[in-house]
């Protein structure tokens, strides 16, 4: 990674008093060109860094763009954007991500969200009613957000997050704590094997699948992460075929199952999803038209 004079700078500027559009600017450069991000991507990092910094909302810079930034908060604000020059994802520095417009914590030993995501909720949101008394299963929670964000839309629900790692229901137990949900509770489980005698109306994963031979773990980013959170044997669906093979046995009469999944597993996914009595199959894309969603009911 190359800085230029013009960045270093900044860099070194840290007894100087900026305007916040000045920064912002600046950042979302020196972001774009040194890391594999597009423009987009880097406005929505340098703003995160600066809304984290400040404490303020986006609303707030956008009012005040032109506030000078005092030189202490200027120092923290280069800190992390240092931090962000060597890889590290930007939600492992800040320690929260943004998901479905709710605030979550976030370390090293859980996924960090992402928008791919939030496409199941939304899913969920259009075929239930918010006063459904729901009994809801996230397999392999990570941080919580699915299980999180669906218990907080339905209030009646009852919601049961599993995790296999210790570490990572720590955070999961924070984001609840946090978002001041009473109808959730979480268990230390293998996918289903701490479950016994309880079936659900809907079971959601996104469980790891990929391929350990995939070239995108190449991806500096993804070295941070958790393996185990990302990489399924046989190929990257053993984890996914247990799952689909299991749920019925977890499922109440019409209870569904929505699962995400890699951007070229579609057709097996659908083939696992028949072989194993679902019916009312769907699969839905991404922003990006790659389908990463399936979901199906049970017939019993």
């Amino acid at each position: 990674m190359r800085i230029n004079q013009h960045y270093q700078k900044i860099f070194n500027s840290s007894n100087e008093s900026l305007f916040i559009q000045k920064i912002y600017s600046e950042i979302t450069k020196l972001l774009s060109e040194n890391l594999s991000l597009s423009l987009r991507e880097a406005r929505l990092e340098a703003r995160f860094i600066i809304e984290h910094t400040l404490k303020v909302q986006h609303q707030y810079l956008i009012k005040n763009s032109n506030e000078l930034i005092k030189p202490e908060k200027f120092k923290k604000i280069m800190g992390y954007v240092k931090e962000r020059l060597s890889f590290k994802p930007l939600a492992y520095i800040l320690k929260e991500w943004k998901f479905y417009d709710m605030k979550f914590f976030v370390n090293s030993h859980v996924l960090i969200p992402r928008q791919d995501t939030e496409l199941m909720i939304d899913l969920i949101l259009n075929n239930y009613q918010k006063k459904e008394n729901l009994t809801i299963l996230d397999l392999g929670t990570g941080s919580g957000v699915i299980g999180i964000v669906l218990a907080s839309k339905f209030k009646k629900a009852k919601v049961l997050l599993t995790d296999l790692s210790s570490k990572a229901l720590f955070i999961t137990k924070k984001n609840i704590f946090f978002h001041k949900l009473k109808n959730i509770s979480t268990l230390k489980s293998d996918w289903f094997e701490k479950i016994s005698n309880k079936k659900f109306d809907l079971i959601v994963s996104n469980p790891p699948y990929i391929n350990k031979i995939d070239t995108h773990l190449k991806n500096k980013e993804l070295l941070f992460e958790p393996k185990n959170a990302l990489i399924s044997e046989q190929k990257g669906y053993a984890d996914i075929t247990k799952i689909i093979k299991l749920s019925p046995n977890f499922l109440k009469s019409n209870g569904a199952l929505y699962i995400e999944h890699g951007y070229n597993q579609s057709r097996k996914v659908k083939e696992l999803f028949q072989k194993n009595n679902f019916i009312k199959i769907k699969q839905k894309q991404d922003i990006n038209k790659i389908y990463r969603i399936t979901s199906g009911v049970i017939k019993i």
